[in-house]
């Protein structure tokens, strides 16, 4: 039945994972082929079942609990991409830090509990994929092989305790009054106005925590995203945390504007603010590379909860543009900084120097990922912060001056802000890694292997092209964004 393939997203990632497990006695070269050859028609089918959708070809399929429309494709469709990219880079990556093969066998089981956790509407269903992928996550974060990276998945499992008591108090609500735990389902009519309001904001932090939200976001995040290795930094701050901010979104919208409109949508769009300054001031303060990147990711969090909090189409359009934005320069970043760990030895950004004439290809990726996330013009981040920002305005938020013909609300003059402070923390940082005195002998320092390089030099170029080409992904984003716009209340 054509329904059926509602599970493809879930369920084909761990049939993966068990291909691998089973592959294990074969050669390397049957291994390496295994893994990449199926993360690629993974993500082939997630892309080709979305443009059927917006095509209107196909319906959403359904299966249970899990629905398989535009924002779960969506979803499914980055999973599957940054995986195929990562599995490569991570080839090479793990001879130098001894992965075996369970390493790939976690990592496709956490890209379907990924998908999983964007390809429902039942809150309880949601939240066992959301613990499952933070299970998966968790042990791949040991395969950092350090003391830091064990008191990392300490932190990171201890918070999840709070989101799962705040998401289960919510579903008690929620059963209680409706019968039913799944949103499509549900009359909200039989809600209190309380309760609507109570049930947005227990979602909001359920889910939003594991997005990167703020206050227990800062909590967990910059130590499991630093101390893990590069490739699961990369997956976590590329794609987790944006399926955990789809979760939230699917979550609260039902109760969103219909739990009083003025009050929350000042709630989460100044979650938003509150998460850009303080990601960006931290990251300042960082000497440490990884860590640095790690608040940034709390940074652009900022952005993507205040395009969603905005809840008008413009705002969610920048949301949406900003996850897929994310999940290219600073799964680049991750990348990049893993291969200079390797060549280097180090994390501490003071430590390096002079590596632009031994890395060049590498430092000039580093330089395109920093400029887009800065929001530099011509790149694809300048674009979705700037649908974010006229999203405030069609929001209705006053415009409190013009220049150049472009109003300024309060929430594009904190975006432009944050821009400007994450411009000057990660040029500095390019300065001092590839322009500095050398801190050492770079004697044998060079670019890192084909297949390391290969995914950092394609998330760099689809920067620029995307940002010179917008119209390549704006269709598809703004069909997405106005189903995620009718899920809201009001």
């Amino acid at each position: 039945m054509p329904d059926y393939y509602a599970l493809v997203p879930v369920l084909l990632p761990v049939a993966g994972g068990l291909l691998v497990y089973l592959a294990r006695g074969c050669s390397e070269k049957f291994q390496r082929s295994l893994i990449v050859c199926f993360m690629a028609l993974l993500f082939a089918m997630n892309l080709a079942y979305l443009i059927a959708l917006q095509g209107r070809m196909i319906s959403p399929a359904a299966v249970g609990a899990i629905v398989l429309d535009a924002p779960g494709a969506f979803i499914s469709c980055l999973v599957a991409f940054l995986g195929l990219l990562v599995l490569v880079y991570s080839l090479i990556y793990r001879e130098n830090n001894r992965f075996d093969a369970t390493f790939f066998i976690l990592y496709f089981v956490l890209a379907g509990t990924m998908c999983g956790m964007a390809c429902t509407y039942n809150v309880l269903v949601m939240l066992v994929f959301l613990e499952a992928a933070t299970v998966a996550s968790a042990v791949l974060i040991l395969f950092g092989r350090t003391k830091r990276a064990i008191r990392a998945t300490y932190v990171y499992l201890a918070i999840s305790i709070v989101e799962v008591i705040l998401v289960i108090y919510g579903s008690f609500i929620l059963y209680g009054s409706t019968g039913t735990l799944d949103l499509r389902l549900m009359d909200i009519s039989r809600l209190s106005d309380g309760d609507t309001f109570l049930l947005a904001l227990l979602f909001l932090f359920g889910f939003g925590t594991k997005a990167g939200v703020l206050p227990l976001g800062i909590i967990w995040l910059p130590s499991a995203h630093s101390d893990a290795p590069a490739p699961i930094s990369a997956t976590m701050s590329g794609i987790l945390i944006k399926a955990s901010v789809i979760a939230m979104v699917k979550a609260m919208y039902p109760f969103f504007l219909i739990s009083g409109a003025s009050t929350l949508v000042l709630v989460v769009a100044g979650l938003g603010v509150l998460n850009m300054f303080v990601g960006v001031i931290m990251a300042l303060l960082s000497a440490d590379l990884k860590r640095l990147l790690a608040y940034h990711s709390i940074s652009q969090m900022g952005y993507i909860v205040m395009g969603f909090g905005l809840a008008v189409p413009l705002g969610i359009y920048g949301g949406l543009f900003h996850i897929m934005n994310h999940m290219l320069f600073k799964g680049c970043l991750f990348l990049i900084a893993g291969a200079l760990i390797l060549r280097v030895n180090t994390r501490q950004i003071h430590k390096m120097g002079g590596l632009l004439t031994k890395m060049p290809v590498t430092a000039i990726c580093f330089l395109v990922a920093s400029l887009a996330m800065s929001g530099l013009p011509f790149l694809n981040g300048f674009l979705s912060k700037e649908a974010i920002y006229e999203g405030s305005i069609q929001a209705g938020f006053p415009v409190l001056f013009t220049i150049a013909g472009q109003g300024f609300t309060f929430f594009s003059i904190c975006g432009w802000a944050t821009s400007i402070l994450t411009f000057i923390c990660l040029i500095h940082a390019f300065i001092v890694i590839f322009l500095g005195k050398p801190k050492g002998e770079l004697g044998g320092v060079q670019d890192p292997p084909v297949c390391m390089m290969l995914p950092i030099v394609v998330m760099a170029l689809l920067c620029v092209i995307i940002g010179l080409f917008p119209g390549l992904v704006s269709g598809t984003l703004q069909y997405i964004a106005q189903i995620v716009f009718l899920m809201k209340g009001g």
